[in-house]
């Protein structure tokens, strides 16, 4: 952007897309919620240095180089902006003083400045943190928005690589030998793949950021997403940095970075076969393909944040930056899948690195409990996805009569909770840990998520540091020594509404006498975070309704991360 184009958007003026901020030295106060709303709506420039009234002001040049530095640092905070936003300001030098220029794509993703969620209506922000109308709207049209079909003007083929062309066709070629790809030119393959497109609303066209992910240079790529990396380590035994990585990290193109992830975790985790039916399964390879697959395919690409591959002695963690469609555990019996990035997907289906859309997630869950014995997989849609792969299973189940005995419950309910607590995981971190440990454990996990929770009103004045819980006489024994009698309560019906249970059967067992109250103080709060839920939603009233525990509240039980 010239100095001419700076000056052409200055007599426009401010409106929907344009924003003119006065500053000589520091970031102007209302700058990020312009930031956040431009983003969250159809994108914008912000001109620092230009008055309201369009007068060219200009910044301090002695501070030009400080002020980029703190809005970029900013920027990818997610204490300022949520999820990080990657965004490199430039300075124009007009005759009347320079200016500096802050260019904001359309996000994929809704962004927040502070927890205060912003949108742009003519030319002002518009706080909707509230607006719960607004707030879902917007997630509404975010759903229909692609960052990977978003076309790159000045891409072209040199910027290509192509060798990975020919790679491509190699791979189609081992798992579909009559493919339609394998007999077209390279320019063809990406028209028919839609890496190279036109958009009917503007008449734009060209290759697409798809397409430098799957076939750019790493210059190319480098060049469009300067932050964009993938991280693979092992921390067994030094925890706080590594034993191995993949260093430098990857920022090559996803053909490489997936062939280079599934190699790190053929070094370092164990085969495991199983038969089905006649067939002999690599099920180390089953799960990966389809967690690595799950995480290049699904990345948001713009964010600034890594994508990051950890093996522990005890799990295996995988993180990407993420466009949620809602937050939370993600339950395997209700989630509907939807395309993140359909055209990178269809490059990896015809790879046969992912099967159709949900395969991922099904796959895993079905093949992780044989790979390593019972354990089931955590997955996370929030602004980071996350995917918890447990090496070594642990449930609540090994602890069942400890805890009902710690809850003081009557002897009748045990049965219940026995059965249960065996579906409720623990961290893998706590393998071996006696039950006092365990205790020191969750009774602080209990607390942390609980006070997040606004409608449980959970008690401010609940011990929960290491320190003050062992200070308490027989801790490990009588929780009504260590609980109050709001969290005991809460604890005790997410246990037993692990099976479906009337909430006059949950009443009966905590002898407990008012309906209302304790309607009012414990079944609705949990239902209205999601800790727990109707077997029979659409019809409230049905007197053989139960109350059932949610993947939430499993997770909340178990002091799951």
């Amino acid at each position: 952007m010239n100095a001419q184009e700076i000056e052409n958007l200055i007599k426009q003026g401010e409106g929907l897309r344009i924003e003119f901020k006065e500053a000589r030295d520091t970031v102007p106060a209302s700058f990020y919620e312009t930031v956040v709303s431009f983003s969250n709506t159809d994108g914008g420039t912000i001109l620092l240095g230009v008055t309201d009234e369009g007068q060219v002001v200009g910044i301090d040049p002695k501070c030009s180089i400080k002020l980029q530095k703190d809005i970029i640092t900013a920027l990818n905070s997610r204490d300022c902006i949520n999820p990080p936003l990657y965004i490199q300001p430039f300075i124009v030098r007009l005759s009347e003083g320079e200016v500096m220029v802050i260019q904001i794509p359309a996000s994929s993703q809704i962004h927040d400045h502070a927890g205060r969620i912003y949108i742009r209506e003519f030319e002002v922000d518009i706080d909707v943190t509230g607006n719960q109308h607004k707030i879902s709207d917007l997630y509404l049209r975010k759903r229909n928005f692609f960052t990977e079909a978003q076309i790159i003007p000045h891409l072209a083929m040199e910027d290509l690589d192509v060798r990975l062309f020919d790679k491509a066709r190699q791979i189609i070629r081992n798992f579909r030998s009559d493919h339609p790809w394998l007999l077209v030119s390279n320019e063809q393959m990406l028209k028919d793949s839609v890496l190279w497109r036109k958009d009917f609303m503007t008449a734009q066209e060209g290759l697409t950021l798809a397409s430098a992910l799957i076939f750019g240079k790493d210059t190319t790529i480098q060049s469009i997403l300067p932050a964009y990396k993938v991280e693979a380590m092992v921390r067994i035994h030094n925890t706080d940095r590594w034993d191995d990585r993949i260093n430098p990290p990857l920022r090559t193109n996803l053909i490489d970075t997936y062939l280079a992830l599934k190699k790190f975790i053929n070094e370092h985790l164990p085969e495991k076969f199983y038969m089905e039916r006649d067939q002999r399964v690599d099920l180390r390879d089953k799960i990966f393909r389809e967690v690595i697959g799950n995480a290049i395919v699904h990345r948001e690409y713009t964010s600034a944040l890594s994508t990051e591959l950890i093996i522990t002695a005890s799990e295996v963690i995988m993180t990407n930056p993420n466009r949620p469609l809602f937050h939370g555990p993600i339950d395997l019996h209700k989630f509907n899948p939807y395309p993140k990035n359909p055209n990178i997907r269809k490059f990896f289906t015809a790879f046969g690195w992912t099967d159709e859309i949900g395969s991922g997630i099904r796959n895993t869950s079905r093949y992780l409990p044989l790979y390593s014995s019972g354990a089931a997989p955590v997955f996370l849609e929030e602004d980071t996805f996350k995917t918890v792969l447990p090496l070594i299973h642990l449930t609540m189940g090994d602890y069942a009569k400890e805890f009902h005995s710690w809850l003081e419950l009557p002897t009748e309910s045990l049965d219940r909770f026995e059965r249960g607590l065996k579906s409720i995981a623990l961290p893998s971190s706590m393998a071996k840990a006696k039950w006092e440990d365990l205790i020191l454990y969750l009774v602080p996990s209990y607390h942390q998520k609980g006070t997040q929770l606004q409608s449980l009103k959970w008690p401010k004045n609940q011990l929960h540091t290491k320190e003050s819980i062992e200070k308490v006489p027989s801790y490990h024994q009588k929780g009504t020594e260590l609980l109050s009698k709001k969290v005991r309560y809460i604890l005790t019906i997410l246990a037993l509404s692990i099976e479906p249970i009337k909430m006059s059967e949950l009443m009966s067992i905590l002898d407990y006498k008012n309906n209302k109250t304790f309607r009012d103080n414990y079944i609705l709060p949990l239902r209205q975070e999601g800790l727990i839920e109707l077997t029979n939603p659409e019809n409230p009233t049905d007197p053989e309704n139960k109350y059932s525990i949610t993947e939430k509240g499993k997770i909340f039980l178990g002091g799951m991360e």
